[in-house]
């Protein structure tokens, strides 16, 4: 193996290579398809090559995948190459790259997953979708904080209905506040049109993969979120337990340990956010039904915080979600829901 170590950003790459000990530096290029191409026609065959996760990095790797070199490029974290070191810049850090690639064999590269094709299209899909969730209702918000300054406080319960709308028409508001408002109204209703054309996006490639129509049987997870789950989760044996998976949603609590002093603190937040967004969502709407699911969270709220309660549902949910994708079956209460707080031992 030959390592090639790979800074890259938006519009340059810096390349070193390593060989017999030595560090070669390879001619600076800029980062483009075409250039990436033909650097790949030079490089000896037992090459592989490292760089760090970056949305500019996402790009090269795609070129180097349809070059036939994904099983020989390395998308490594940054946070594991050198966290502690004093100087900066990108031949440094191509350099470091390279080193580390080098001796892989002793040390293994902190790497990322890099989904295959259809799951990042499904990834792409599925996040587009909930940003345009979050855009509608920080419009909502606005809208709210807008009424709130005129002292104004809404009788009925939702302002972009018809009724709401109506309500609103009828009130007094100075001409810039007014304009805001009709601004907003405009936007929810172009944010409604594309949520259905995103949702309906989502709902065609549905019968592509048969892992989302089998999380929808767990409580709480909808078309919607089924999905978002599966396309961030893309692959589950890249997680060798449930304990790993949970890990990987970044809703397990942050510890500190020395000597005889352990304090545990807030959620660690690490891993996909995206992730961690879905299954909150699915506790905040299984909590609200009849389940395993919500007797564990009422229980749960006579010593606890709301939000500490819903995490814990939500790190039940992420076992059972798990379990369904490992064993291939669809939820069985009898099976995953007669112990939701014993999920521990399951899966």
């Amino acid at each position: 193996m030959i390592p090639i170590g790979a800074d890259v950003h938006k519009r340059r790459c810096e390349l070193y290579q390593f060989e017999d000990g030595q560090l070669k530096r390879l001619p600076p290029m800029e980062n483009t398809r075409e250039n990436w191409l033909e650097v790949l026609t030079k490089l000896p065959p037992e090459a592989e090559i490292a760089l760090e996760v970056s949305t500019s990095g996402y790009f090269v790797m795609s070129v180097l995948e349809e070059a036939g070199w994904r099983d020989r490029a390395h998308w490594v974290h940054t946070a594991g190459i050198d966290s502690l070191r004093k100087q900066k810049n990108d031949r440094l850090d191509a350099q470091r790259l390279a080193r580390k690639l080098a001796v892989a064999h002793l040390e293994p590269l902190p790497e990322a997953w890099f989904p295959p094709p259809a799951i990042r299209a499904l990834r792409l899909r599925a996040r587009q979708r909930c940003w345009l969730a979050v855009l509608r209702a920080q419009g909502k918000n606005r809208l709210q904080s807008l009424l709130q300054m005129h002292g104004l406080r809404p009788e009925v319960t939702d302002v972009f209905g018809v009724t709401g709308q109506c309500w609103l028409a009828e009130q007094k508001l100075p001409a810039p506040t007014r304009e805001s408002v009709d601004q907003i109204l405009r936007l929810d209703r172009m944010w409604m049109q594309e949520l259905k054309v995103a949702e309906g996006c989502l709902h065609a490639v549905e019968s592509e993969f048969p892992q989302i129509r089998r999380l929808q049987t767990i409580p709480g997870i909808g078309p919607i979120l089924a999905p978002v789950i599966w396309s961030e989760i893309g692959q589950l044996d890249r997680f060798h337990s449930a304990s790993a998976l949970v890990n990987y949603t970044g809703l397990v609590p942050s510890l500190y340990e020395s000597g005889e002093v352990s304090v545990q603190g807030a959620i660690t937040h690490q891993g996909s956010a995206w992730l961690r967004w879905a299954l909150i969502a699915a506790a905040n709407a299984v909590t609200k039904g009849n389940s395993p699911f919500a007797d564990r969270y009422h229980r749960l709220r006579r010593r606890k915080k709301a939000n500490v309660a819903k995490t814990a549902i939500a790190r039940s949910l992420a076992r059972c979600v798990y379990g369904v994708l490992k064993h291939g079956v669809d939820y069985q209460e009898e099976r995953w829901g007669r112990r939701v707080g014993a999920l521990e031992q399951e899966a």
